[in-house]
């Protein structure tokens, strides 16, 4: 169903989320071919560079670099994180599309993940930022890091997410993607609190990022749908690091491998406007720049089908 309108948006943070070789760095060159690849398969977001500050994340710093030489596609939206002013003006004079901030639902995770409490984050560091982005033409999407439980903290009450949602509302967020740090969300809750949101009918958009850190990932896209949520985080075959403020564990990866969703909806009947064959392909090329396996099943499982030849019945003794 790829070339025909998308029931659902796809936003693949491979490119930007810890795109980390097992030694070495990804250049600058290959980071490009990546993000063009994901855009010639359909993924029509994309969150691909970091304005953070090059000493402290090397890795990052060739974000503007990257911006600059890519192709850009039509109808493609390209992302960047900035966790500051200065990054955002770093990323406003750079062809970015879009500008992403975080802020916590729980105070313990924000305190670990920003350095700061909520109310200094909100009254402090989000606004300098949504002035240069708006001032800079560029739109603003919100992560709420910990919106379905805190590993610090414990439970995190949806009356704190609606808060956090609605402020960022009236703040001027474009997007909001409620982020489930560290994989402690389950169907049930999602349902509930997202059903809670959407009633709303805040004037924005509303996304989910899940990690499968306890393996719930999948299920809770499933339970997002059927709330009424469209707008969906992923990355090519799982490509992630320990999120911002989250414990480490010897896990290794915590996204959803975006073929792996873009293959469950799509055997649902839902459109991903993403062409799967080309889609593997770019997976094939995560694991090249990763020089490692990745998590996702689809690569190695092929796409649901007929067995290609009936095996011989066992001849027994």
């Amino acid at each position: 169903m790829a070339g025909s309108r998308a029931e659902i948006t796809i936003v693949d943070c491979g490119p930007r989320d810890r795109l980390t070789p097992v030694s070495g760095q990804v250049s600058t060159v290959d980071k490009i071919h990546l993000i063009n690849s994901l855009a010639k398969s359909g993924i029509t977001k994309i969150d691909c560079v970091a304005f953070t500050h090059p000493r402290l994340i090397p890795k990052n710093s060739d974000a503007e670099d990257v911006m600059e030489k890519l192709e850009k596609t039509p109808d493609v939206t390209y992302v960047g994180l900035v966790p500051s002013e200065i990054g955002c003006r770093r990323a406003v004079i750079t062809d970015i599309d879009e500008i992403v901030t975080l802020v916590a639902a729980s105070e313990a995770f924000n305190r670990a993940a920003l350095g700061l409490g909520i109310k200094e984050t909100l009254n402090k560091t989000l606004p300098t930022i949504f002035e240069a982005a708006s001032k800079g033409g560029k739109s603003i999407r919100a992560y709420v890091l910990a919106a379905f439980g805190c590993p610090y903290s414990g439970n995190v009450g949806s009356d704190e997410v609606i808060e956090l949602v609605s402020r960022l509302c009236f703040m001027g967020a474009n997007e909001i993607s409620l982020l489930d740090s560290t994989g402690m969300a389950d169907p049930k809750q999602v349902k509930e609190m997202l059903g809670e949101l959407l009633g709303l009918n805040l004037s924005v958009n509303l996304a989910v990022h899940f990690h499968d850190t306890r393996g719930t990932g999948m299920v809770n896209c499933v339970a997002a749908y059927e709330a009424g949520v469209r707008i969906f985080d992923t990355a090519i075959g799982g490509l992630s690091g320990t999120p911002f403020g989250a414990p480490e564990l010897d896990m290794g990866f915590w996204n959803i491998p975006t073929e792996d969703l873009v293959h469950l909806f799509e055997q649902m009947g839902v459109n991903t406007g993403v062409d799967l064959g080309l889609l593997l392909e770019c997976v094939k090329l995560g694991e090249g720049l990763a020089g490692r396996s990745l998590p996702g099943h689809i690569l190695r499982a092929g796409p649901k089908s007929k067995l290609a030849k009936i095996p011989e019945p066992l001849k027994l003794k």
